[in-house]
């Protein structure tokens, strides 16, 4: 995975625990850090399956978590400060701000809907316009994260369009039309939406083991709970994540 950030001239900041932590642009500045980030993402998600199958093959070698291992990725972009940081006796380089926080929480947050890769707005509006490429991504939700205040509109990267399945281009597209059917309180049309996207869902992922939700799943049952409690005459589809 670090081979994979650094190819793409991303800047390691520290291992902490099973954690990867970089950033892009600094200390080289990097028009299309976006893109790159985003392709990084893609790049590990499938080095993971591709290691993933090597080890089921290996059967009684490895335990079953590591038959079925996954990992959360967290993208965000802004200001943030770099550089030495630390005491004459330790120094390190690396970087603070709240945008950075911002993409922990979106790494952290990824689990409650079952996603594995999680871009919020502003990176995933970027890449698109660094890139050739084209990105496919889908709506998740718009959120109030844990310790902020500001709303951010989420993500999941599903792969690259020229080589995504059809059933993932599908996905993306009726997905955004649930999403929309939602935030209009159209919660019956929502929810027949969401129903189909559902077996979407588990096309993604018919090995899946260990995640009991998906984003479907959670709009079907947000859409259930609003049609019997309606949401107040101000409501702004602005969903507020309670824990990390």
């Amino acid at each position: 995975m670090t081979n994979i950030l650094l190819e793409e001239n991303g800047t390691l900041d520290k291992y902490e625990g099973d954690a990867i932590i970089a950033f892009f642009g600094a200390p080289m500045p990097l028009e299309d850090h976006c893109a790159r980030s985003c392709r990084v993402a893609h790049k590990m998600q499938e080095k993971l399956a591709e290691l993933r199958m090597k080890w089921q093959s290996e059967g009684d070698k490895w335990p079953e978590i590591v038959h079925n291992m996954r990992m959360r990725i967290g993208i965000n972009s802004g200001e943030i400060v770099t550089g030495n940081m630390g005491s004459h006796t330790r120094m390190n380089y690396t970087m603070m701000g709240d945008a950075v926080n911002l993409a922990a929480r979106l790494e952290e947050s990824a689990k409650q809907y079952g996603i594995f890769t999680q871009v919020s707005e502003d990176s995933k509006v970027m890449a698109q316009e660094q890139s050739q490429e084209a990105f496919l991504f889908r709506e998740v939700d718009t959120v109030k994260v844990v310790g902020k205040s500001v709303p951010v509109t989420t993500y999941d990267l599903l792969g690259l369009k020229e080589t995504a399945p059809e059933f993932l281009k599908k996905l993306s597209d009726q997905f955004s039309l649930g999403i929309s059917l939602y935030k209009e309180q159209r919660f019956d049309e929502a929810i027949v939406i969401f129903k189909e996207t559902l077996e979407l869902e588990w096309q993604r992922f018919p090995d899946l083991k260990g995640v009991k939700t998906n984003p479907s799943e959670i709009y079907i049952k947000r859409c259930e709970e609003y049609k019997q409690t309606p949401p107040p005459p101000n409501w702004d589809g602005v969903f507020t994540l309670t824990s990390k």
